[in-house]
């Protein structure tokens, strides 16, 4: 801050050669600071002392440090004005000045050393000295900085120090040190001090009165550098026996995982089996249950039906009365037509020729009507006209569950009556019997007639249909949705 000769408006300054502060000539230097009392304190002597001395100064930096600086710098009794005019004092906007010279996130040299080339030469030649310097002080490396983009910075530094070779000037950069806080801001910091001829730390150790309070508070910072090097190692010797247990419990899942996946799959396969036999035990029973209805239809119907004829012929004979035995054909007879209906029930019972013969509308409406004669359940049918035929396979799924249905219905249920509905649109069919009685209290209805409900939903299930049970207090409805 020496060099001052008389004032720094008089018209014959001769100041003396000298530093401008107390941290001596430099050609780039950088200031870290913690507070901005304590930078804009620093740069007014640096930036006053230049003016007083003659020379020219160049502000680039934010609007708070620019306006918090001129008050510095008027305090000290500069005519800051007429400094302005003069062109020595030279105040500009870092963030503008910044993307005057940006491409794509990175400084342009040419474009740097044409903007600021330019700013340097102008306030040189506003200088009073024979030999002109200008004192600089430049905050756009830490705006980079704050955003980001630390390499830029860094070769920002660089630019400046290629263009000291061409003008004359001095440089100071300031960096808050809240911007190298984490561990690997060490690096960083290092190379951007290289980038100076001058380091200027913060006001915690500029503070320091005399040379042997600076030598003890460097042995504890040493000393704290070295505690936090061995809490640092510790940290990653902890991390490194974390990684480890990561790295084995994460094997251990995965080998778990894998042993996991192999067991579903062998349940996967085993239901797939499972499923598979159970639709050829259903063929089998269905392909059964047709064999030996149209076996009774055929074969035993048909002896009892002529046993039935041969004993009327027997009763029709004239012969000498014998009441006896009149008596006994009769009971005979009529034992046998009772037989003959029925075996005629079962064989219908078992599969019912009307299925094959007429579809599954004539099929439901004549199974319905032999249900509510042995049960006295009334049965209402809504059945359109124009049905149609579907496959084999699924009308004899549809049938099981009218089957089973009514069979819950005259079981567990308690109504009086029961309703079955038939439809279809949409490429689908759709069945649905529905009873007002007390409802299922589990899960699904109990077996009955040897099919039961989940073997119902296994049925539809293999033609790709699906069967819903919506029970309350109220009653039961039960859907079956198949696709045709």
């Amino acid at each position: 801050m020496q060099g001052i000769v008389r004032s720094a408006d008089d018209s014959h300054v001769s100041a003396t050669q000298g530093s401008w502060s107390k941290h001596g000539d430099h050609q780039h230097g950088v200031q870290f600071y913690s507070q901005d009392k304590f930078l804009l304190e620093e740069l007014s002597g640096y930036i006053g002392g230049a003016l007083r001395a003659g020379d020219a100064a160049v502000v680039v930096a934010t609007e708070a440090h620019r306006n918090g600086l001129l008050q510095w710098v008027t305090a000290q009794g500069l005519d800051v004005t007429d400094l302005l005019v003069q062109g020595r004092f030279v105040a500009l906007d870092a963030r503008q000045t910044l993307a005057a010279f940006m491409v794509e996130g990175w400084p342009n040299e040419e474009l740097f050393n044409k903007v600021i080339g330019a700013v340097v030469t102008k306030a040189s030649a506003a200088a009073r000295r024979e030999c002109p310097r200008v004192a600089i002080f430049g905050e756009m490396v830490a705006l980079l900085w704050a955003d980001g983009k630390s390499q830029a910075a860094i070769r920002l530094e660089q630019l400046w120090n290629d263009l000291a070779r061409k003008h004359s000037f001095s440089l100071f950069c300031a960096y808050p040190m809240s911007a190298f806080q984490k561990e690997e801001d060490a690096e960083l910091l290092l190379k951007v001090c290289n980038e100076h001829s001058a380091v200027i730390p913060t006001e915690t150790y500029m503070g320091l009165d005399s040379e042997g309070e600076r030598l003890r508070n460097i042995a504890q910072l040493q000393q704290k550098a070295r505690a936090l090097e061995t809490e640092v190692a510790e940290h990653k010797r902890l991390r490194q026996e974390l990684e480890l247990h990561v790295r084995a419990r994460t094997a251990e899942l995965q080998g778990k995982n894998a042993q996991l996946v192999e067991e579903i799959k062998r349940r996967e396969d085993a239901e797939t089996s499972l499923r598979t036999l159970t639709s050829q035990l259903m063929l089998i029973r269905d392909e059964e249950r047709r064999r030996v209805a149209h076996e009774l239809h055929e074969s035993t119907a048909q002896v009892l039906a002529t046993l039935s004829m041969n004993l009327c012929v027997l009763g029709d004979i004239d012969r000498p009365a014998n009441a006896s035995e009149s008596k006994l054909i009769t009971e005979s007879a009529s034992l046998v037509d009772g037989l003959l209906g029925e075996v005629r029930q079962l064989s219908h019972l078992l599969h019912p020729p009307t299925l094959d013969e007429m579809g599954l509308p004539s099929a439901i409406q004549w199974y319905s009507e032999q249900f509510a004669k042995r049960t006295n359940i009334h049965v209402t049918l809504q059945i359109p006209t124009d049905f149609g035929r579907l496959s084999r396979e699924r009308e004899i799924a549809m049938f099981r569950v009218v089957q089973e249905a009514l069979a819950n219905v005259h079981e567990h249920s308690g109504s009086p009556s029961a309703s079955i509905r038939l439809s279809k649109s949409g490429g689908h069919a759709c069945l649905q019997v529905s009873d007002l009685g007390k409802g299922m209290s589990g899960k699904s209805a109990p077996d009955s007639t040897g099919v039961g409900i989940n073997g119902m939903r296994e049925r539809l299930r293999q033609r790709g249909g699906v069967l819903t049970i919506h029970s309350s207090g109220r009653g039961t409805l039960i859907t079956a949705d198949l696709p045709l």
